[in-house]
């Protein structure tokens, strides 16, 4: 726990629903557990998985508070799927059931275990050991405060934690062992380079949750050497936004992308800066919704007396935004802009926008033989050919025209590959980003989209050994 001079900052969370996964491959125990748990007198809600693949899939999916292990006896193999499973959601306690003639207690301990319980478990002690990591599992959420102040207050007391960074639609996770900062994970990113983003995130809300020290250390920096290198991005981030810092921004290619090869892919609640011709300082607002093609919806618009002047006229306005790594800015008409019941503006939907790439994804060439499949079921055989942390490009030898038709840029799909490093052939969801045939392949690009934690350490370990 923190110390109480903090309190002032750090609101206690809650008594919200908790949600508790059992998971187990003997069906007796597992509806066993299952009964305990739902006469049990807390506001819990209880999820079964029977494997530990199912299970990784449900807490990937929604938020899980604490797990209940009862794997029954094939040892080698449970141990080797908790250890995977604790090293993926650090964040989550896990209580471990078996039988002492199974598994030895250090051993269970080191996979990641918060607590080895003996079989046959004493209900009373379960439900104790249950209710005392629930508390532990989300100890308070702090606001009002940088992130970078609150490392700092976390590295005097040598505490050790997880902090659940969110932000609009974005979240990261930041690990704290002993006050120092050892790894961080946002959707693409990790270690130093996950750390300095999240540390950029402005008015964030920051969770405290538990951490079973399951993660190496990834970042080898002192604290304030990542709080300054984030500061000094941040800040040259802000200089190349600035309508007066234009100049720099010459320094950077600017590419340019068709919407109708790829939809702007704005979240709802992102920031962005307009400029209108006739307001000397760039204004912020913030994505309300969009019809694709047609147009985007806006907040926060200046006086509305100044913007009838622009509705329909020949004036276009600049927005710009950053996303993934890259300033993105295009111009649009103002179709209409409305008072009540909200300030909003309309833009038309742009047909083109262009990005100054700002940082650059390390990547490397290699040949992994794979497999690309779509929601339809298709199923082509090639190999992937470069790969980083956001994407990769799959080469598919061209087979009949109809196998290929329906492979569409923006459509989801599957790559099925054996990453270097790993066993066992990993399922990497994606996003078709952009294709180019020529007499003999067909080139896939394709962006990773909610991309495992152990799969980015993966990638990002082979990057690293690589020598490009």
């Amino acid at each position: 726990m923190i110390s109480c001079k903090y309190t002032f900052f750090i609101l206690k969370t809650p008594s919200l629903m908790k949600t508790i996964i059992i998971i187990g491959n003997e069906t007796v125990g597992r509806d066993a557990l299952v009964d305990l748990f739902l006469q049990w007198q807390q506001e819990t809600t209880v999820v079964t998985a029977p494997e530990t693949d199912t299970a990784g899939n449900i807490m990937a999916e929604q938020q899980i508070d604490l797990m209940v292990c009862d794997l029954g006896t094939t040892g080698d193999t449970n141990l080797s799927t908790l250890s995977t499973l604790t090293h993926i959601f650090p964040y989550i306690p896990c209580i471990f059931l078996a039988d002492p003639e199974e598994y030895q207690r250090e051993e269970v301990l080191e996979k990641g275990a918060s607590i080895y319980l003996k079989k046959p478990v004493d209900s009373g002690k379960l439900l104790s050991c249950a209710r005392k990591f629930l508390d532990m599992g989300t100890s308070g959420t702090v606001k009002g405060i940088p992130i970078h102040s609150f490392l700092q207050i976390l590295e005097s007391e040598e505490k050790t934690c997880s902090l659940q960074i969110d932000r609009d639609n974005d979240r990261g996770m930041l690990y704290i062992q002993d006050g120092i900062l050892i790894d961080a994970e946002t959707k693409n990113l990790s270690a130093e380079e996950a750390a300095y983003v999240i540390l950029t995130w402005e008015e964030a809300i920051i969770e405290i949750r538990y951490f079973n020290c399951r993660r190496k250390k990834q970042i080898h920096k002192p604290l304030i050497a990542v709080i300054i290198e984030a500061s000094r991005l941040r800040s040259e981030l802000d200089n190349l936004q600035k309508k007066g810092k234009a100049a720099l921004l010459h320094q950077l290619p600017l590419k340019h992308v068709s919407t109708r090869e790829k939809h702007i892919s704005l979240d709802i609640g992102a920031e962005v800066k307009i400029e209108f011709p006739c307001i000397k300082t760039p204004r912020e607002s913030t994505i309300i919704g969009m019809l694709k093609d047609q147009f985007l919806i806006l907040s926060t618009p200046p006086s509305f007396s100044t913007l009838e002047k622009l509705i329909s006229s020949e004036h276009r306005v600049i927005v710009r935004y950053l996303q993934e790594g890259r300033l993105w800015m295009f111009k649009s008409r103002l179709l209409n802009a409305i008072d009540s019941p909200s300030r909003l503006l309309f833009l038309e939907y742009p047909a083109v926008v262009h990005y100054h790439e700002l940082r650059k994804t390390k990547r490397t060439a290699i040949f992994i033989p794979c497999t690309f499949h779509q929601p339809n079921e298709l199923e082509l055989y090639g190999a992937l050919t470069d790969l980083s942390t956001g994407g990769g490009l799959c080469q598919i030898k061209n087979r009949p025209e109809a196998e290929l038709q329906g492979i569409e840029i923006g459509s989801p799909a599957q790559l099925r590959c054996l990453l270097p490093g790993t066993r066992e052939e990993q399922k990497i969801g994606c996003t078709v980003c952009n294709m180019k045939k020529d007499s003999t392949a067909t080139m896939i690009g394709v962006e990773f989209v909610n991309l495992q934690p152990h799969i980015i350490e993966t990638i990002s370990r082979y990057l690293y050994s690589v020598k490009t």
